[in-house]
């Protein structure tokens, strides 16, 4: 009884030693002004670049992989450095959303191709949003919802207790749906609900996904990606609409594809493999087109192998 109780009371301090700076930190941007969080945000991102080592590592790394080719080392570090004050400004600007008026919301954040959204809609069988950890997404989120679509996010948590119910009141303050990733059965059968509901379903593929995924070609390495938009699509035919939300100098673009076109051949594992293969293409065009916006210190290049041997060289680097 007495080692159960230790043990509760540790990870009780853990939670809290956490969530407490955590909550210090939205409490002092919460009293910035609007006009000054791109400017802290950047900051923020430069002091993690020099702090964090881990994830600069990690993201030095990815840069090398999939650019080191066609950038020099200046370059790469440029994007890399950049990358993180990106993020510093994507997490400030998230930060205060909840405060934005419709009219500051609409000018910060714009639409192009908004009529494939709409008419997609129309068909009534939900859509499929396809989209990446890149620009300020939580943004794309909130822009969506105010203008009236029904939308639901899938998403990982934190593995704190007191920020994943922090951050689901604003979700729910939002009108957000978040399905959580896990467990896996539930999460498929919330996000079959939610088309059958006529809602967006938002899904980021740039993860790194188990090995049982589909292992398609990302930036000329094979790594296991998630399935889920073709699978959904396959099983309710909901269109898949590639979406993403890019940072101009003084505006945030969400660029909305139109509907992807699905290649059917008949043997459904291929026709999975191969759609999927294609729109992480789509992903990876956007990626190089704004390299210095996705999220580099993401793992996605974890399980990566040799596009042409199938070996596994990646890993320890990664």
């Amino acid at each position: 009884m007495s080692r159960r109780r230790r043990f509760s009371l540790k990870k009780s301090l853990e939670i809290y030693l956490v969530y407490f700076p955590f909550r210090l930190w939205t409490f002092w941007v919460k009293h910035l002004s609007l006009e000054s969080l791109g400017f802290y945000g950047e900051k923020l991102g430069t002091i993690a670049f020099y702090l964090l080592r881990k994830p600069r590592r990690i993201a030095l790394n990815n840069l090398h992989l999939a650019l080191g080719s066609e950038k020099s080392e200046e370059e790469i570090k440029r994007i890399c450095r950049d990358s993180f004050r990106n993020i510093g400004k994507d997490i400030m600007e998230s930060s205060r959303c909840l405060e934005y008026e419709y009219s500051y919301l609409k000018t910060l954040v714009r639409f192009e191709g908004k009529e494939y959204l709409d008419k997609a809609l129309k068909q009534g069988k939900g859509v499929i949003a396809l989209t990446a950890h890149l620009g300020n997404f939580p943004l794309m989120d909130l822009r969506l919802v105010k203008e009236g679509y029904p939308l639901t996010i899938v998403a990982r948590e934190s593995k704190n207790p007191k920020i994943i119910k922090f951050i689901d009141s604003l979700k729910d303050t939002f009108g957000i749906e978040s399905i959580p990733i896990k467990p896996r059965i539930t999460c498929v059968a919330r996000c079959l609900k939610a088309l059958k509901e006529n809602r967006i379903l938002m899904l980021q593929i740039d993860l790194n996904a188990p090995v049982t995924e589909a292992w398609v070609d990302f930036f000329g390495y094979l790594v296991p990606t998630f399935k889920g938009p073709v699978v959904f699509s396959f099983r309710t035919g909901a269109p898949i609409i590639p979406m993403f939300i890019t940072r101009k100098q003084h505006y945030h673009n969400i660029i909305i594809h139109p509907p992807f076109d699905l290649n059917i051949a008949g043997d459904r594992q291929q026709d999975i493999t191969s759609n999927i293969a294609r729109l992480t293409k789509i992903v990876e065009a956007t990626i190089r087109e704004y390299p210095e916006q996705w999220w580099w210190a993401l793992r996605r290049f974890k399980r990566a192998r040799d596009i042409r041997t199938g070996e596994s060289l990646f890993t320890k680097r990664s």
